[in-house]
């Protein structure tokens, strides 16, 4: 099987839809969706029951208490059968022919060339069709990497096609207790050793929701410190220039202020970025505590 379509969900019942009807839409069949059930507790099982009697496709749903959505893929990873793993976020959804580009450039790249690649990344636009973040001018199509887009910090979201057998390797590795971590932290290990095909094509449409990661990605890094930490350090080494590394040894000692762990770290590091780090955190707790006089979660 040529790929695996993950989704997480967590009370999306009158959104996964989405999803289901853009995979039902696809010319290219050989695929197999894969759902990881958070937690609901409004009706998604029984919209995800529903589905199988009109599915063209395998379905699997796989049903635990809320864990986060990083633990939700790393739980999917384990029951993938397709070479490739794309998350397909439960309340979005893509083009008709998105599979089809993606099988196209995959194959293109030959057995042998695609030892030397972890996936493809495209682009993602909203509704109304404009683009999230930027397209991929500044990125060569092939013989690049994950890291070299960290490095040119390219911005917004994109959709990430991966091997699933260097996924694998390149779980999330969740501080005990905590359960957010950015997802580039997988991509940048992948990037590490491994090329990209940059896509400049958008293949994905998405609706960011009020509830949702992306709009609330403070409050989850502040919840999960340690696991922000690990990001960062990792960022931090693979900085090719001033900017990211720096950027990313302010974000290390913020995330140590979280942490309650600014004196673990090195002495260099402390120096060169406390200030800085001191002073988003100190504006991280006020931002937090104006969403908590708001209500929000």
């Amino acid at each position: 099987m040529m790929i695996t379509v993950f989704t997480p969900t967590y009370n999306r019942a009158d959104l996964i839809h989405r999803v289901f009807d853009s995979l039902q839409k696809q010319g290219f069949r050989d695929f197999e969706w894969i759902v990881v059930d958070d937690g609901s507790t409004d009706d998604t099982h029984k919209i995800l029951e529903s589905f199988h009697e009109t599915a063209t496709f395998p379905i699997k749903v796989h049903r635990q208490t809320n864990q986060g959505k990083v633990a939700a893929i790393n739980r999917g990873l384990t029951m993938a059968e397709g070479e490739l793993f794309i998350c397909f976020d439960s309340d979005d959804w893509c083009t008709p022919d998105a599979f089809a580009t993606i099988a196209k450039q995959w194959e293109a790249l030959g057995p042998e060339g695609r030892k030397a690649y972890c996936g493809i990344s495209c682009l993602k636009v909203l509704p109304d069709q404009s683009m999230v973040g930027e397209d991929y001018t500044r990125m060569r199509t092939l013989g690049e990497s994950y890291v070299d887009r960290f490095n040119r910090r390219i911005k917004g979201d994109k959709w990430e096609i991966l091997r699933t057998d260097l996924h694998r390797e390149a779980l999330y590795e969740l501080a005990p207790g905590e359960r957010y971590m950015a997802p580039e932290y997988a991509w940048l290990k992948m990037g590490s050793t491994h090329k990209t095909v940059f896509l400049n094509e958008a293949l994905s449409i998405v609706e960011y929701q009020v509830g949702g990661i992306s709009l609330n990605n403070l409050a989850h890094r502040a919840s999960s410190p340690v696991s922000a930490m690990r990001y960062y350090q990792l960022a931090f080494r693979v900085s090719d220039n001033w900017i990211t590394r720096f950027r990313s040894s302010i974000n290390l000692v913020r995330f140590a202020y979280h942490a309650q762990r600014a004196s673990d770290l090195p002495s260099v590091m402390r120096m060169m970025s406390a200030v800085p780090g001191w002073l988003l955190y100190q504006k991280d707790m006020e931002s937090l505590k104006e969403r908590r006089r708001q209500g929000v979660k």
